[in-house]
């Protein structure tokens, strides 16, 4: 709703202070939905992006264990997985915050935390 606003012989139209900050009000929430929402599918594709690493690496580490003279390597870091070039370091430092190594599993894996 717009106020007619008397100034000198001139008559002018004019938002209201309330009108005005009800339209900056709905601009915050509308503002704070989107930045949810994008935050929301942001974590959502890192989280599918670190399972897709889990099982690209874990068909690396089979791979190298089913190969002959596997018996002889290391597979017991994460640390000796990468000095053996089995996977590389980017595919190490990727999982570190969000896979466990299962050393002790035969053969070794990565699993999503």
């Amino acid at each position: 709703m717009m106020t007619l606003i008397k100034h000198g012989r001139r008559t002018r139209r004019a938002f209201t202070l309330i009108e005005v900050l009800a339209a900056l009000g709905l601009i915050i929430v509308l503002t704070l939905t989107l930045v949810v929402t994008i935050r929301a599918q942001v974590q959502q594709a890192n989280d599918k992006q670190l399972e897709a690493t889990v099982a690209s690496v874990n068909t690396q580490i089979e791979v190298a264990y089913a190969a002959p003279g596997a018996e002889a390597a290391d597979f017991g870091s994460t640390a000796s997985l990468v000095a053996a070039k089995i996977i590389t370091a980017d595919q190490q430092k990727a999982l570190a915050s969000g896979a466990s190594y299962q050393a002790q599993d035969k053969p070794p894996k990565f699993v999503v935390k």
